[in-house]
């Protein structure tokens, strides 16, 4: 299947109806059904970009799913085509901030020109975009079906403003590969500690030995079961 390239102009079909978007971040779309019943939106990691991530939705082969693969709005000077969310080699809170209200805005123009409630909504992360997931998730005021981060961690904790108590039953899937030399598998453990602390009750937390910072076959199949089994 040839490679697509990001555009801040979304588009899918939808019940015999083309949707169109202008988003404020640019992005990937791949669907498996003209009547969706859940829309996964997935956020790549550092220095990827949103048209090689969308390798993903073929590896999952979710049914009656619309993906929307989002692309870092950040450049990065040492990986052709490749963005992050925020800097690593600086301050990262500027960037950081910009980009979750980014993130917020575009869910929110897929909601509205879909009219698919939002707890058909599964965020998805990779690395950095798996903590750019769990945040944004997190501090959303509506109530999503679930998120998924992998290979990441829950930094800048502090920050968390939480709308109500009613979304600590968030249902989270966490997933690290404990051979992981990028994100070592001690943050995913303080980021379990960090939301149970926070009163989450809904965690699903599941690590893969001798996995480095890559998805495994098993981890692909617990994902697809938890966004199944959320839907």
């Amino acid at each position: 299947m040839p490679q697509e390239s990001a555009s801040s102009t979304l588009r899918w079909n939808q019940s015999g109806h083309e949707q169109v978007i202008s988003a404020p971040l640019q992005g990937v779309v791949h669907q498996t059904s003209q009547t969706p019943k859940r829309i996964v939106v997935a956020l790549h990691g550092f220095g990827d970009n949103a048209a090689n991530f969308s390798s993903l939705t073929q590896e999952l082969s979710l049914p009656d799913t619309l993906w929307i693969v989002l692309q870092a709005p950040e450049s990065v000077p040492f990986a052709i085509d490749g963005g992050q969310w925020y800097e690593l080699f600086g301050n990262p809170h500027p960037q950081f901030k910009r980009s979750c209200e980014k993130i917020r805005m575009t869910l929110e123009a897929i909601q509205a020109a879909s009219e698919i409630e939002w707890t058909k909504f599964f965020l998805l992360g990779f690395s950095q975009g798996s903590f750019m997931s769990l945040f944004t998730a997190l501090t959303m005021t509506p109530a999503l079906a679930g998120v998924i981060a992998l290979s990441g961690y829950l930094a800048q904790s502090h920050r968390l403003s939480l709308p109500h108590d009613k979304r600590k039953s968030l249902p989270i899937f966490l997933a690290h590969g404990l051979s992981d030399q990028v994100v070592f598998p001690s943050q995913h453990f303080e980021t379990l500690d960090i939301l149970s602390h926070l009163g989450f009750s809904n965690v699903t937390a599941k690590t893969y030995k001798g996995v480095a910072h890559t998805l495994c076959s098993e981890e692909l199949y617990d994902i697809k079961s938890f966004i199944e089994g959320h839907s």
